[in-house]
């Protein structure tokens, strides 16, 4: 995200604001994948209480949500910051620097990551390595392991031969979004050291992340924003393989291309035994619970088992339920606005 689009962002805050009261409404930045149940939330409380007003959404991503989050403490500033990744150090340094002190954090519930195909892609099966083959920058020549070469890989049977004789096309989150924590954590990194690559370099993990991460940028790999933009991929290519949440695989009814024989159960995402799960979070200023109308309450509802539990209207829009005894701490954890520590 550029510092302009930062700027428009916050002056957009400034702009809703001037409207009415800071007072009267519960901003929420950050994270896309969130932001529906953060709205059906607002809607459910919305119709059990006429006197709520359903918070004010600023579509950005999760950085930028944190940028504005922790800019200060003022009712100018968002309340609650959505993801999928937790509170870099560095963010929580900004926001304890401009007054943002007491900061509450929990769990609605987790999503995964899957790679998947239209129901005709010809791709059953791949290895970690054999993804990170197709579309890594550079990759080991064949013919001197220890050298490497621009990506000459046009094809997955150029990977391998017993792939398909079909081209490379892969889709994965942009590198500016909360879950490219989690493709990069969970597909660039591990296929990077199945494929032998950087082994020098392993024990720095900053060094060893940013010469793994380096992806090709001659049209065989693409960045997508949000995953309405992945599945706008699929239709433009029937043939791409697109690493995309497992809610958007069922809903768009995507087949599953089986990684490295992990199982993606309903049961190992819950219990966060599948790796490339990432869960759903919620970041609050707990100094603007008494402070907004409506707040206190907003958050009871995001952490009721109407909402997160398995039978819950969160579960029926595709989120994965933490398991019963998880659950019951997040409702005590936000009940009491425990505070986290960095």
């Amino acid at each position: 995200m550029f510092k302009k689009e930062i700027i428009l962002a916050m002056s957009l805050v400034a702009t809703s604001m001037s409207a009415q009261s800071a007072a009267d409404y519960i901003t929420v930045a950050g994270g896309l994948v969130p932001i529906p149940l953060m709205i059906k939330a607002g809607e459910q409380l919305a119709s059990k209480n006429s006197q709520f007003k359903p918070p004010h959404i600023l579509y950005n991503d999760t950085t930028v949500g944190f940028q504005l989050f922790c800019a200060g403490d003022g009712l100018e500033t968002p309340s609650i910051n959505t993801g999928t990744r937790q509170i870099k150090p560095a963010e929580f340094e900004s926001c304890r620097k401009n007054g943002v002190n007491e900061i509450v954090q929990f769990e609605l519930g987790r999503d995964a990551f899957v790679a998947a195909q239209v129901q005709s892609g010809q791709l059953k099966h791949l290895s970690r390595k054999e993804l990170f083959l197709a579309i890594a920058k550079e990759v080991p020549d064949r013919k001197d392991n220890a050298k490497l070469i621009p990506n000459p890989y046009k094809t997955w049977k150029d990977i391998d031969p017993a792939l398909p004789d079909l081209k490379i096309n892969v889709l994965g989150p942009e590198q500016n979004t909360g879950l490219y924590q989690t493709f990069l954590k969970g597909i660039l990194l591990p296929g990077c050291k199945q494929a032998g690559l950087f082994k020098d370099m392993e024990s720095n993990q900053k060094e060893f992340e940013a010469a793994c991460k380096n992806t090709r940028k001659d049209g065989a790999f693409t960045e997508y924003r949000g995953h309405d933009n992945a599945i706008q991929g699929f239709k433009n290519n029937p043939d791409s393989l697109g690493i995309v949440s497992l809610t958007a695989a069922v809903k768009e009814g995507l087949k599953k291309v089986q990684l490295d024989n992990m199982d993606p159960t309903f049961t190992s995402i819950s219990r966060d035994m599948y790796e490339l799960t990432y869960p759903l979070l919620v970041t609050v200023k707990k100094s603007h619970i008494n402070r907004i109308p409506g707040l206190k309450e907003y958050l009871a509802e995001l952490t009721s088992e109407d909402a997160i539990g398995t039978t819950g209207y969160f579960y029926k829009m595709g989120v994965i339920p933490l398991p019963l005894v998880e659950r019951q701490q997040v409702r005590a954890d936000v009940q009491a606005l425990k505070v986290i520590f960095n």
